[in-house]
Order: structure tokens, then sequence, then C-alpha cells
């Protein structure tokens, strides 16, 4: 069941799924951050960010926002959302930081786009480069054996990386991919800015298609069920596609699955002419 969220995007440039379902989006063109309920309720957390990029929850559940500020030299950084609204920088002098991650080592990291690398910020906002290698990185994602997973956008390759800093090239042949997303079994999805397709990579790099989005999709991410919520830059919306269903039972009141069938792949949706193209 595919379903659209009814939320007032500009440009949404990544999504972060939370454990009660609801969804973070750091809108780029809006220059916020919003909170969507389940029930499609919007909470606006944040604003006046210059294009807000990537999303991440530390160990306490603070919100951090990577800021991209136009990719200008040192005008990046990254903020902690505090409470009431107010955006606490906790990095700065970056220079086009394009999604954050918490890794299990508690550190923040950051793909810095404009400088090719990823960083690690320790807690004192001290800055250590482990990947300086990594043309124009997109999107971060941490594996469930604690493994580093870096998209390069302009390379269409997707980078492992060790906690002791050395590179793999995981996959190629990628079509822009923009963001990374592992689902609750641990399978790692690409989305592909530049096609319609998601891509499933396995852990020896075969690569295969997952699913069919509409053109413009940028970011996704998945809930607990294992539901696969996406946004979509050029047509700014966010969409979500419900594959685990459950209703109560009549007699005992337990939660039932209902299976469903494979639908048939959507159609694609063009986006109008002139848009601006986010950076990734």
């Amino acid at each position: 069941m595919v379903s659209r969220v009814a939320v007032a995007l500009m440009r949404p440039r990544r999504l972060l799924v939370e454990d009660d379902g609801r969804v973070i989006v750091a809108d780029w063109g809006a220059g916020t951050v919003i909170e969507v309920a389940p029930e499609g309720h919007s909470t606006l957390l944040a604003s006046g960010l210059n294009e807000p990029a990537g999303l991440a929850r530390d160990a306490v559940g603070a919100l951090y926002v990577s800021v991209h500020a136009e990719g200008l030299s040192g005008e990046g950084m990254i903020v902690r959302i505090a409470a009431g609204g107010s955006s606490v920088p906790v990095v700065d002098g970056l220079t086009g930081p394009t999604d954050v991650a918490f890794g299990p080592d508690g550190f923040l990291y950051v793909a810095a786009f404009h400088e090719n690398a990823v960083l690690k910020v320790a807690p004192d906002g001290g800055m250590v480069m482990i990947a300086a290698t990594v043309p124009s990185p997109a999107a971060l994602a941490f594996d469930p054996s604690g493994l580093l997973h870096v998209a390069s956008s302009t390379e269409g390759a997707l980078f492992r990386v060790s906690p002791m800093g050395e590179i793999e090239v995981l996959a190629r042949g990628l079509h822009v991919p923009s963001d990374l997303a592992f689902d609750p079994q641990g399978n790692l999805i690409v989305a592909n800015y530049g096609t319609q397709e998601l891509t499933y990579v396995d852990p020896l790099g075969q690569a295969r298609k997952f699913a069919v989005v509409p053109e413009g999709t940028i970011a996704l991410d998945f809930d607990a069920d294992g539901n696969l919520l996406f946004v979509n830059w050029d047509g700014q919306y966010l969409m979500k596609v419900t594959t685990h269903l459950t209703i109560p039972c009549p007699h005992c009141g337990q939660a039932i699955p209902v299976r469903l069938r494979e639908p048939s792949p959507p159609s694609p949706e063009s986006s109008p002419p002139g848009l601006a193209r986010p950076v990734i």
C-alpha cells in the first residue's frame, strides 16, 4: 500500500524515522527541520537553517543536523536542536557537509561533500579525518556490525570504511547515489537520485534492483516494522510504502499480520522543468 503523507515540503533532502513511527525531515529548500507524527500532524523543530542536509540522533536522543550552507568555504556546520527549537552549533568551519551519522563508538561522523572526506567529531568538537579519498560523499550509514558505508554521488560508488580508516570500494555503477539505509534485517538499500530505482547491495558488493520509485526520490528510511518511507526532491513530498500490515483479532485482540500481494511498480513521475538540483 502506497500513501502520500499530507505535509508541505519545499525541497526535502533527508528523513529519519524514529522507533515510535515519527518521521524527522530536513527540508533543504525551506531551511527547516520538521517532525511528522504517524497520524500526519507536523511540528516545526527548527527553522532558519541554511540548507539542512543530514540528520542523526545521539545515544541520549539529541538531534543533530548538518547545514550545507550553499557549499561556501568554512560556512557549513553541525548543529544540535535544543528544546524550543534553538540551534546550538556543535561544529563549524566546514565546507558543504551533506550528512551525519553516529557510530557505535559514540562519535559523530560527517560527510564533507566539497572536501571529499569523511570526518569524525570528538565530544569536545575536535575533528579527525578518517577517509580523505571519497569523492563527493553524499550519505553515511553504519551497518549492524559497525562498519561505515559512504555513498559517492559523482563516482556512482559505494565505499566501506573500517574503524581503522581503511577504505574499500563495495559497489560501482550506481546512478547518483543520494542516500543509504539499512532495513530492520540489516539489508542495505541505496536511493539513486539519477534514476527511478532503489538498489539493494549485499555485503559482497553485488547490486540488484530493490524497487522502482518516482523520479526525484532522494532519501529513504525504514520504520521498525520494515515499511519504506522516502522523500522526493522534485515532487516535494513524503511517501510511505506499507508492506507490513496487521489487524486486531476479533477474539483475542492480538495483532494478526496481513500479507499483501506484490504491487506493480508505480508509474514514473516526471519532474517539472527548471527545478533546482540538490547537491548530491
